[in-house]
């Protein structure tokens, strides 16, 4: 139980009025009024031992009733020592026991004090009701800065929280970047050598046919030799569009470098692109921004590869809890097994899997047109800072 902050003041009221009344006392010697006087700031003391609420509330009926029977005896300034017990329960805890103790406090010395002039009587009651509002207001005023206190140190600490959340997001930002960058490494590293490697072993055969071929028919031999020039220029156009691929532009992000990339395209291709954005755009997190732009790459290099198209367009919708881009082309569609997890291609698969990681999925519709979604779980940045 938490002792009540007022002892000082309990103290100091019962000794100053007790201490100045000897000079009124009609009758030395004043050793029993000393004594009495003595008791009740003994007894004031003990509250200090007071664990309980109970034992608190015990205390303080005998600091009232002790000193209104003081009261009784001795009258005059000693009738201000009974005002004392004002400082004990106003810093009590219930409503209801501070306004009942009050109320029995008034009450005895009122009747107490019947023989003291009138306005005298009137004039402790009135000092009392005044103390006893003033504690009141200082008692709510101290319980209005406990709440303060309480709800600051939990706006701190879900501060420190949120800090700590924002951390570890970070912290997975950067882990499912270093996995989808992991990830795309391993599939051009695939690429290149299942279809950059096989054409150039392909190219060598050619050429060591050519050397046998051209002596003896240097028609067939020229032939063989433009084949290998185009087989040449497929596969450093190849090789570039694969270093294009390693990563986007570093100066852009996001929808600008989505637009620079369709722009090569239907420069390089010469087919029509469309890029349309459907809500409010906000900042993403990195990793989210190479997933989408990732994606949209395998999903346009698989439309120029396998469907021929003679158009493209990305759709950027921007939802309250998820972004959602989806790659549609005009071309061939694909067989079905584009749409089965273990069939796919390591570009689908790819695909599947940075959605994954980041908790979002991958949609494939082949009506009206062959379309690609990526659709991504987002929590805004300005929500955790």
């Amino acid at each position: 139980m938490k002792k009540p902050s007022l002892l000082p003041f309990l103290y100091g009221m019962i000794l100053l009025p007790g201490f100045l009344h000897i000079f009124l006392l009609p009758n030395p010697p004043y050793d029993r009024y000393v004594i009495h006087m003595l008791a009740l700031f003994a007894l004031a003391v003990l509250g200090r031992f007071a664990k309980e609420s109970i034992h608190l509330t015990a205390w303080c009926l005998m600091l009232i009733a002790y000193s209104v029977w003081l009261c009784y005896i001795y009258g005059g300034l000693a009738s201000l020592s009974a005002l004392a017990p004002v400082f004990v329960y106003s810093s009590m805890p219930g409503r209801f026991v501070r306004i009942s103790l009050f109320g029995l406090h008034s009450g005895a010395i009122f009747f107490t004090m019947l023989s003291e002039p009138l306005f005298w009587r009137f004039g402790v009651l009135l000092f009392l009701s005044l103390l006893a509002g003033i504690l009141a207001y200082l008692q709510l005023f101290k319980t209005k800065q406990d709440e303060l206190q309480q709800k600051y140190d939990d706006l701190r600490r879900r501060h420190y929280e949120l800090n700590e959340t924002h951390g570890r997001l970070m912290l997975f930002s950067k882990q499912v970047e270093g996995a989808a960058q992991a990830e795309e490494r391993t599939r051009i590293s695939r690429e290149l050598h299942d279809d950059l490697g096989h054409r150039l072993i392909r190219v060598k055969m050619m050429m060591e046919a050519a050397l046998h071929v051209v002596p003896a028919d240097p028609d067939k031999g020229m032939a063989l030799l433009g084949q290998i020039r185009d087989q040449l220029s497929a596969g450093l156009d190849q090789l570039r569009a694969t270093v294009r691929r390693l990563k986007p532009p570093s100066e852009t992000t996001g929808i600008q470098a989505l637009s620079l990339m369709l722009e090569e395209i239907g420069r390089e291709n010469g087919i029509r692109t469309t890029l349309s954005v459907e809500g409010q755009p906000y900042p993403l997190y990195p990793s989210l921004e190479i997933i989408l732009y990732k994606n949209a790459r395998e999903a346009l290099t698989n439309a120029l590869k396998h469907g021929q198209p003679g158009a493209v367009e990305i759709r950027l919708a921007y939802g309250d809890d998820e972004v959602r881009m989806a790659v549609s082309n005009d071309g061939k569609v694909p067989p079905p097994r584009w749409n089965n997890s273990r069939t796919a291609g390591l570009g689908m698969s790819g695909m599947r899997e940075r959605c994954q990681v980041a908790g979002g999925r991958l949609e494939v519709e082949v009506e009206p047109c062959f379309t690609v979604t990526t659709r991504l779980p987002v929590t805004h940045q300005g929500d955790i800072l």
